[in-house]
């Protein structure tokens, strides 16, 4: 069964569904869920994509994201985003909005991204989505900023724009 996301106008609104390839092709605005795990020391746990993802393949990302679904809220996306990808249940912080757009690889994504913010320790096991997520890694953040400077390519542009809008 093909996935289908909420389509929304420049200013949020709903405007239908559909995929995410009608969306990238067209540049048709979507909601996506941004989710950030830090643990009892605050590092941050960072999600590396798989080599054959549709976007992004081979980068590093949140510790979880996604589209909102047709008829989903953009909590029940996080919350279900969170357990699908790096398998945690932790309650969720909405930390803040933005939106990102950004033409590559013959895709024209628009974005408008909820940002949440969940706290772990970090001896619990994760259940990683083999489909999507290759590895983790914990990060202090004064690595991650150093390393996003060094090598701005090895981020997806989301993952960049919340570390800038949040953690600087």
């Amino acid at each position: 069964m093909t996935e289908r996301i909420i389509f929304v106008d420049e200013k949020d609104q709903p405007i239908g569904a559909g995929t995410r390839e009608e969306a990238w092709d067209k540049g048709i605005y979507v909601r996506l869920v941004r989710i950030m795990i830090r643990d009892e020391n605050g590092r941050i746990l960072s999600q590396h994509r798989v080599s054959n993802a549709k976007s992004y393949p081979n980068l590093w990302t949140n510790s979880a994201s996604g589209h909102v679904d047709d008829g989903e809220t953009w909590d029940e996306a996080a919350y279900r985003e969170m357990n699908e990808e790096i398998g945690v249940s932790t309650d969720l912080k909405l930390v803040g909005d933005f939106v990102l757009r950004v033409d590559r690889d013959g895709k024209k994504i628009r974005q408008f991204n909820r940002f949440y913010e969940g706290v772990v320790d970090s001896s619990i096991p994760l259940k990683l989505q083999l489909e999507e997520v290759s590895e983790i890694k914990w990060y202090e953040l004064d690595e991650l900023k150093s390393q996003m400077q060094k090598t701005p390519e090895m981020f997806t542009p989301g993952f960049h724009e919340s570390i800038t809008k949040y953690y600087l």
